[in-house]
Parts: C-alpha cells; structure tokens; sequence
C-alpha cells in the first residue's frame, strides 16, 4: 500500500509540474466570413497533415474576426493551421490539383504563393504559451486572395 501512495504522489507532483510548463495558445483569425459555417484552428507537430494537427478547435463563424485559445499546450516547434469548412464536410476541401477550395491560413502566412510545408510554418511555442494572428485566404485564379 505504502508503494502505491508514494506512486500516487510521485504521479500527482510530476502530472502538477507538466502542467505548469504548459501555456495557453491563443489565435486570433481574420477573414472570416460570418455565416455560421465552422472554423477551425489547429496545432500541427511535425507536418500539415491531419493526424498531425491534434490540438486544436473549432468555433461557428459568428464576426469577420475571432479569438481561439488552446490551453495547456506544451513548448515545442509546431505550425498552426486553420480554415473555414464552408461545405460543412468537416475537411478542407480540395480541388482536383490538391488546391484549398475554402479559405484556408497557416503560421508565418506559408502557403499564400506556393504549397505550405511544415517548415515554412513553423514556430515555436515556450511554456508561457503564444498569441498569432492568421487571415483566412482564398485561391482563386491560382493566386492567393
């Protein structure tokens, strides 16, 4: 019993000083069109895929500009992604060439002349957390709005 108790607590201190090095992330995202559709805001680790951009939340478009925040994330290197699900499918839509059919955005504005990677939005986030500020673009005519 007195094994357990010392794991319990040795658990419960270390669980308290993972959480203390933990900051909240807040993003704030413009180019919203205010129609009730869903955006979503995400945190990628180590690529722009989706099962690499676990941390992360969605809101209904309710103002041309809204906050997000994502709690308790640890410092690391991630991008942050986000979009605009205007056909509600809850994915980005694609055209045939793999181009973003709804108005999409990512960290360090990657993306806005040539496909996003992961390194060109990177950024950093320290135990204090981090603030950004995205604008939704869209493509049309093979540019970038």
């Amino acid at each position: 019993m007195a094994v357990n108790a010392g794991f319990t607590s040795a658990a419960i201190f270390f669980a308290t000083v993972l959480s203390a090095s933990a900051g909240d992330v807040s993003v704030v995202v413009g180019g919203i069109v205010p129609n009730g559709t869903i955006v979503h805001v995400a945190l990628c680790a180590g690529a722009l895929e989706p099962g690499a951009c676990l941390i992360g939340d969605s809101q209904p478009a309710q103002s041309p500009r809204m906050k997000f925040v994502l709690h308790d994330v640890s410092p690391a290197r991630y991008a942050v992604a986000a979009f605009q699900d205007l056909d509600g499918d809850g994915a980005m839509g694609r055209s045939k060439l793999g181009l973003p059919l709804e108005p999409f955005a990512f960290s360090n504005d990657a993306g806005r002349v040539r496909k996003p990677t992961f390194e060109a939005a990177e950024i950093s986030v320290g135990p204090a957390g981090r603030e950004f500020e995205l604008y939704l673009r869209s493509i049309k005519a093979g540019h970038a709005q």
